[in-house]
């Protein structure tokens, strides 16, 4: 049986000090862009959103990365450039591969027609990836802030 690490950030504080709700882009604007890739945040960052949720999966050498599933078969080209390296139910999984190895990776849509091929631009992010976005100043929006969870 397989063991995988699938990280998911909370969210708990919905509204800032004025009561005003917080616009919270999950996995970035994934209607405009591949989800979980770093132009997919800065964008939803652009569009206003107060706050980016991305979900977490382990690599193999324990390098957080972002991604909806610990299966990457259907958001990543893997099947391509790591054609034997199915796990026994035919699928790939983030945990069987090194940061290494899935930083060679690009984004496909799993949805045919959403995106032009050249969704295959974006790589695969880690966390520290997000989080330096996430420091970076935002021309006219101020930084964007990250959820996490709050008790």
């Amino acid at each position: 049986m397989r063991s995988t690490l699938v990280l998911l950030t909370g969210l708990l504080l919905l509204t800032d000090a004025a009561g005003a709700p917080d616009v919270i882009a999950h996995r970035g604007a994934s209607g405009y862009l591949p989800e979980h890739t770093l132009a997919a945040y800065a964008m939803a960052h652009a569009q206003g959103a107060d706050l980016i949720e991305p979900d977490l999966v382990l690599t193999r050498d324990g390098v957080l990365v972002a991604r909806h599933e610990a299966r990457i078969d259907e958001t990543t080209d893997v099947a391509e450039r790591f054609p034997d390296r199915r796990a026994e139910d035919g699928h790939f999984y983030a945990a069987d591969f090194t940061w290494a190895e899935l930083a060679t990776l690009r984004t496909v849509e799993y949805r045919d027609g959403r995106f032009p091929a050249e969704a295959r631009l974006f790589p695969v992010p880690r966390l520290e990836d997000v989080i330096a976005l996430r420091r970076r100043p935002q021309r006219g929006h101020g930084s964007l802030r990250t959820a996490s969870i709050r008790n």
